[in-house]
């Protein structure tokens, strides 16, 4: 199952050191492709250009994002909206740890997958 990545998805995972899409694979019964859009990319650069801790978990996630599959995306726009964009027009589901962003997403109908700081998945749709 395709789904999009969040920038606050992968600095988690360079955070927490954990295999938290082996947990969503888990709870979904079903093996994931991550798909990141070069928006999550864009900002992530930003981020590590910035230094300090922070920068430095972004150096880490862009890391982790050059393992997973590149989704052509819009870099003009903010990675927020480029993902409501993309889960509307794909149907694939948003991993994401930002709150906001799952609120959003849902009010729109469209699918997220939050995973909150305990390492609870919630599927969403």
């Amino acid at each position: 199952m395709p789904v999009l990545i969040d920038t606050s998805f992968l600095l988690f995972l360079a955070e927490s050191g954990r295999n938290i899409l082996q947990l969503i694979e888990e709870k979904l019964g079903e093996p994931v492709v991550p798909m990141v859009p070069d928006s999550v990319i864009g900002e992530l650069k930003r981020l590590s250009a910035r230094g300090g801790k922070r920068g430095r978990l972004a150096e880490l996630a862009l890391s982790m994002a050059e393992r997973m599959m590149r989704i052509e995306s819009s870099q003009e726009v903010e990675a927020d909206e480029e993902l409501i964009r993309l889960a509307s027009k794909t149907g694939y589901a948003v991993v994401t740890t930002d709150s906001a962003l799952q609120k959003r997403l849902r009010k729109q109908g469209l699918k997220c997958i939050y995973v909150n700081r305990r390492l609870q998945v919630h599927i969403l749709a």
